[in-house]
């Protein structure tokens, strides 16, 4: 197994246990639409971590809108493993492509750089550059980095993105020099 496909099954699984998910809610429920983009009405929440992609919204005649979220749990098969690459270890413990936790061992260096990153990945301007089979092909939420004071850390909820995001995110990660990456459960 090489990390490639570890990321792209884990991501494949999500996809599939979301495209049914939607498909069912849209059957059962009036005026669906999935992963509509929104901004939270907060300026304390930084750019770019405001915007995020509710998974499934309905409209009923009252005019009430009802949220969806779409969560899947890590696959309890997956069994923890470590790439190398160089002086870069990345250790993949249970993860979900909705709820990935991903954790290094020092504050990353270009904030801006970050910031691009999961502004194109969220899709904030709706290029759709990702999309595929009527799906966004966009992440659906970002945390700010934080610390425990020895780690940092954000979780991603990965979305309908394609592995290529996660992996794009790695390489990130290891430009700034990182050497041990953690992937598991947000």
């Amino acid at each position: 197994m090489t990390i490639t496909s570890l990321i792209g099954d884990v991501q494949r699984r999500y996809i599939e246990f979301f495209t049914a998910a939607r498909d069912r809610i849209s059957a059962s429920e009036e005026n669906v639409a999935a992963e509509v983009l929104i901004a939270l009405n907060n300026e304390q929440i930084p750019y770019p971590y405001r915007y995020l992609r509710v998974d499934v919204l309905s409209k009923n005649s009252d005019d009430a809108i009802k949220p969806f979220e779409l969560a899947l749990d890590p696959d309890p098969n997956f069994e923890a493993t470590a790439f190398k690459f160089g002086g870069l270890q990345v250790a993949f413990y249970p993860f979900s492509w909705n709820r990935a936790q991903i954790v290094f061992e020092k504050a990353i260096a270009d904030q801006q750089q970050l910031d691009r990153f999961i502004t194109r990945w969220l899709d904030v301007e709706e290029t759709e550059a990702h999309a595929y089979d009527n799906l966004s092909g966009a992440a659906h939420s970002f945390t700010p980095v934080e610390s425990n004071g020895e780690w940092w850390y954000l979780t991603v909820d990965f979305g309908t993105a394609p592995a290529q995001a996660m992996i794009e995110f790695i390489e990130i990660l290891a430009s700034h020099g990182m050497t041990r990456i953690t992937v598991k459960a947000g």
